[in-house]
């Protein structure tokens, strides 16, 4: 296999080396490709960029268990709750170490504060500090007195509540840690294990952001990272937003399903965002087998039968990977020699004799090794097609320049001159083409960048926009749950005013990542989509003039004993590129103190009216209050939410649409033309050479004309096995 063909890295090198050979020969300068030098530098500078590696699935599917067997350690804290949106990421390093973005006290507060206004311990409408003595034990009354209330969908404890109760519980541990604002705590590797008290409990791990484990001797080569994502089944719309984030900037999503359960709501829901983000092509789905629960290899069989077909039915055919991630882990750690608990040696022996792994495995190793060749061999093919069409390219140029410096330094050179007005008014229509290719791209650019705007409003725009509509009617639909509107205790109305706010907030915020989120991910796609292909098909006439132009300059070079190869355009790609395309909930989501303040401002504003006497201009002249006032005051509070909440909509739609016409699309526009652009004008560099310049060169050397000529055919000769 030739360098050229292996697209290795030595093969630039190797080019780069030959280029600064010729040169020394023919002179640095243009004509001689000294662009095509830089380029090649860049090639051999470029970083290695982190691929990312998704975990994703529902809550106890063992995302943990199978990232601990992907590394071969059981480093990872297993089994922490629902509470947290924290994302663990492994990356290899060359030393264990963790690092923890932990939250700030201004963050925490104001989660604190939202929660503690449901629950009615926010009944003063003054922020909560966690450092208070006072709020922490007026949180803790309020935590006492709910009972049932206490109980959310599901029969889980409601968010606010599990969030509260873990910082409340956790606050003794984590006060000395955090400031005001976000800090780092990092672990080296004589205290790492501490990482763990953090990420397997919610009382510590509601305090964290982000964390990241550094971990020597991964199984895997290259520079990546593997991310246990949240549980996608979170009751908090923002947890699984967090998810979607994630797995956006992901270059492969591993979805786990647990073969106890089966797929779950859940689970279809992931697969319809998944399909909706355009993440099915990169997504792998892996059936974890909880070998306890099933007796026999025909039942394990039947399970991933019904899984397959389940999955064809929502997201086509899909890889399905079936092994017991826990099982995998106890092995490899025995294998290493490590100390097994009684009952992991236990379970891997009775394992290990069972019918169903009697054969020598359960998928696990098959998917180790895919998960390899991605990270390694095909990622680096994929590198090395990049490379491969850059040295071609530039091969091609130092191969055109190093013949015509042979013409001319020979005695051919008279033949040159007869020829040179002919091949100087080739080369003038090749660069007169590729000017007009050029200003027909800058001119379509600016074209379909206004079709490209329209396009955006008639999705995202509040006054032309479907899906921005449909948003905002969604939130004027908005109803809190019928037992928010059951009037009460009177002093429990300002509760029940923030309860229905919140409430009705929440749903909000899961409706936009539930189904605007994907929604609108495919229709910034389809946008593109649209646009990309109307400008190549419009490119299309003037790129084939300019390609006429450089065959029949090739031709005029040929009849002077210049040989040009033959050089196929290079691939464009018509993506969206490297602009991330931000999710429409993140977006939209009120951030910093404006959550809080809302909320605040909204029950104190309602609390006022009750207090300033507002209400006893409604009540009966019998001095009892009119039937029924109560509960229609909540109602009225409930509209005034949906109202509120579509008025946030609409201004909130008009920044991201700007922010996707502008910031995006419009962006990706520019960009893609200038792409294009670049890669017909390196074509041509690669072919066109200024022969006047380069014989005045060669006519300076003088006497020293005849000692070029075995040099230049040595280069020449080692540029040639390079477009072997």
């Amino acid at each position: 296999m030739t360098q050229r063909q292996d697209g290795n890295a030595e093969s630039v090198v190797a080019l780069t080396e030959l280029f600064g050979r010729a040169a020394g020969l023919l002179g640095d300068g243009p004509e001689v490709g000294n662009g095509w030098r830089e380029r090649l530098g860049r090639l051999t500078e470029a970083p290695d960029g982190r691929l990312r590696v998704a975990v994703a699935g529902t809550v106890k599917s063992g995302k943990s268990t199978l990232v601990n067997a992907l590394i071969g350690s059981d480093l990872l804290k297993r089994g922490a709750g629902i509470i947290t949106s924290l994302v663990t990421r492994v990356r290899p390093g060359s030393e264990l170490r963790a690092e923890m973005l932990l939250k700030g006290w201004l963050q925490v507060n104001r989660e604190a504060t939202d929660a503690a206004l449901f629950l009615g311990g926010g009944e003063g409408g003054e922020p909560v500090d966690l450092r208070r003595d006072d709020d922490r034990e007026r949180l803790r009354a309020a935590l006492d007195a709910l009972g049932e209330e206490a109980l959310g969908e599901g029969g889980f404890f409601d968010k606010n509540v599990a969030l509260l109760g873990a910082y409340l519980q956790g606050y003794s541990a984590i006060r000395d840690l955090l400031e005001d604002e976000p800090r780092s705590l990092v672990f080296g590797a004589d205290e790492f294990e501490r990482h763990r008290e953090f990420a397997g409990s919610d009382a510590l791990a509601t305090y964290v952001d982000d964390l990241i484990l550094e971990i020597p001797g991964l199984p895997y080569p290259g520079t990546y990272e593997i991310g246990d994502c949240q549980g996608y089944d979170s009751p908090n719309p923002r947890h699984m937003e967090r998810v979607q984030e994630y797995l956006l900037g992901a270059h492969l999503v591993v979805y786990v399903v647990s073969s106890r359960v089966g797929l779950r709501e859940a689970d279809l829901r992931f697969l319809r965002d998944i399909r909706a983000l355009g993440l099915v092509g990169s997504a792998r789905f892996v059936l974890n087998v909880d070998l306890t629960e099933h007796s026999a290899a025909e039942d394990l069989d039947a399970v991933a039968r019904r899984l397959t077909e389940e999955l064809r039915a929502v997201a086509g055919e899909v890889p399905l990977h079936v092994f017991s991630a826990l099982r995998s882990l106890l092995q490899t750690r025995a294998e290493r020699g490590e100390e097994l608990a009684r009952k992991e040696t236990l379970l891997l022996e009775l394992w290990q004799e069972s019918e169903m792994i009697a054969d020598g495995g359960d998928g696990f190793a098959e998917f180790s090794r895919f998960l390899c060749l991605e990270l390694g061999e095909h990622r680096e093919a994929r590198r090395a097609e990049a490379r491969r069409g850059v040295v071609q390219r530039a091969a091609a140029a130092l191969k055109s320049r190093l013949d015509a410096g042979l013409l001319l330094a020979g005695e051919e050179a008279v033949e040159y001159d007869a020829g040179a007005a002919a091949l100087r008014e080739a080369r003038r229509q090749v660069e007169a083409s590729l000017g007009m290719f050029e200003s027909s791209l800058q001119g379509l650019g600016v074209t379909l960048r206004k079709e490209l705007f329209r396009r955006t409003d008639k999705v995202f725009h509040p006054g032309t926009g479907s899906l921005a509509q449909a948003v905002v009617a969604h939130a004027r639909g908005l109803r809190p749950p019928p037992d928010a509107l059951v009037a009460g205790d009177r002093s429990k109305l300002f509760r029940q005013m923030a309860r229905i706010y919140q409430e009705m907030k929440a749903a909000f915020q899961r409706y936009k990542v539930e189904t605007a989120n994907p929604q609108g991910v495919d229709a910034i796609r389809e946008v593109w989509r649209g646009v990309s292909e109307e400008l190549a098909a419009a490119a299309a006439a003037p790129a084939e003039l300019l390609i006429q132009n450089v065959e029949a300059y090739r031709k005029q070079a040929a009849l002077l004993g210049i040989e040009i190869p033959d050089q196929g355009l290079p691939d464009l790609d018509p993506s969206i590129g490297k602009r991330a395309i931000p999710l429409f909930s993140a977006a939209t989501h009120g951030g910093g103190d404006t959550v809080s303040d809302q909320v605040l401002a909204f029950a104190k504003q309602w609390s006022r009216k009750l207090a300033v006497g507002w209400t006893r201009r409604l009540l009966g002249r019998g001095g009892g209050e009119r039937p029924g006032f109560a509960a229609a005051l909540l109602a009225d509070a409930a509209a005034a939410v949906s109202e509120l909440l579509a008025e946030e909509a609409h201004w909130a739609l008009l920044n991201y649409n700007e922010q996707i016409k502008y910031q995006v699309l419009g962006k990706s526009l520019e960009e893609l033309g200038q792409v294009w652009s670049q890669a017909y004008r390196d074509t041509v560099e690669a072919l066109v050479v200024d022969l006047d310049e380069l014989a005045e060169r060669i006519r300076a050397r003088g006497a020293e004309r005849a000692d070029l000529i075995p040099q230049l055919r040595e280069v020449l000769g080692a540029v040639e096995s390079l477009l072997a």
